[in-house]
C-alpha cells in the first residue's frame, strides 16, 4: 500500500486549496492514480503559507506543494517538494505513462503564451489563439474524448487544469474568452468537467483569479475587488458554450 499526504497552500479561507494550477494538477494526478490503484491512499492537507501549521512543520517540508510519504517497509518518512521530486514520485505510481509525445508537442506552448498575454508581454491575443487552435486541430484529427484516447491519461491532468485556469483568469483579467468555434476544444473541456476527479480537485473561480493577480506583472485588483472575491460564495464555472 502507498500512503502519502499532499500538502497544498490554503486559499483565502485558510481551508480550501488556493488557485495555483500546478496544485490543481497535482491533486488531480493523485486522484487519477488512486482511481486506477486502490492500494494508493492519500490525504490532501492545506496550511496558510504565511502561518504554517505545526503539523506541516513536523513533516520536514519547507514549502508547498509538497508530498510526505510513509514507507511501510522501513517505517521512514520521505518528503518531496521540488517539482521534479514530486513528479518523479508520481511517475512510480500506477498506471504508467503511455506514449504522449505527439499530444505533448501539441500542448507544450499553450501555458507559456497565456502567461505572456496576461502579463502584457504580448499585447494581443494572437499567439494564445494560435495555441488554442493548435490544440483544437489535434483533438479534431484524433477524434477522442481526451488527448490519447477516450480515457483520461497523465497528460490530461496537466492540460485540463491549465486550460481551466487560463479560461477563468483570461475572462476576469483580460476580458478574453475561448473562441466558440473551437468546438473540439470545448468538447474536451466538457469531458474534463464531467470527471469527478477534476471537480473534486478544482479551486473556485475566485481562488484562481486571486492566484493570478498575486503574480508579478499581472493585472492587480483593488482592495475592494479583492475583498469581494474573498467574501463571495465560491463559484465553479463548469459550463461550456
Amino acid at each position: 500500500m502507498t500512503k502519502f499526504s499532499l500538502w497544498l497552500a490554503a486559499g483565502s479561507n485558510n481551508v480550501l486549496p488556493a488557485g495555483d494550477p500546478y496544485a490543481h494538477h497535482l491533486f488531480m494526478r493523485c486522484l487519477f492514480h488512486a482511481k486506477h490503484d486502490k492500494s494508493i491512499k492519500f490525504e490532501v492537507k492545506t496550511t496558510n503559507v504565511n502561518k504554517k501549521s505545526q503539523e506541516f512543520k513536523e513533516t520536514g517540508l519547507r514549502r508547498m506543494p509538497g508530498i510526505c510519504a510513509n514507507d511501510e517497509e522501513s517505517g521512514e518518512t520521505q518528503t518531496f517538494e521540488t517539482e521534479d521530486e514530486i513528479l518523479d514520485f508520481l511517475e512510480f505510481l500506477e498506471p504508467k505513462r503511455g506514449d504522449d509525445e505527439e499530444a505533448e508537442n501539441a500542448t507544450c506552448d499553450l501555458f507559456r503564451q497565456f502567461a505572456r498575454y496576461v502579463k502584457d508581454v504580448e499585447h494581443k491575443d494572437t499567439c494564445l489563439n494560435t495555441e488554442l487552435l493548435r490544440l483544437d486541430k489535434y483533438l479534431s484529427e484524433h477524434g477522442t474524448r481526451f488527448l490519447l484516447s477516450d480515457d483520461i491519461a497523465h497528460l490530461d491532468c496537466l492540460v485540463l487544469t491549465r486550460l481551466h485556469s487560463i479560461r477563468i483568469a483570461a475572462k476576469a483579467l483580460k476580458n478574453y474568452e475561448f473562441p466558440p468555434d473551437l468546438t473540439h476544444l470545448w468538447d474536451y473541456l466538457k469531458s474534463g468537467y464531467d470527471l469527478e476527479m477534476f471537480r473534486l480537485s478544482c479551486p473556485s473561480d475566485q481562488e484562481i483569479i486571486l492566484h493570478w493577480t498575486e503574480l508579478k506583472d499581472t493585472p492587480n485588483l483593488s482592495a475592494k475587488e479583492r475583498a469581494k472575491l474573498v467574501r463571495d460564495e465560491p463559484i465553479y464555472s463548469f459550463s461550456v458554450v
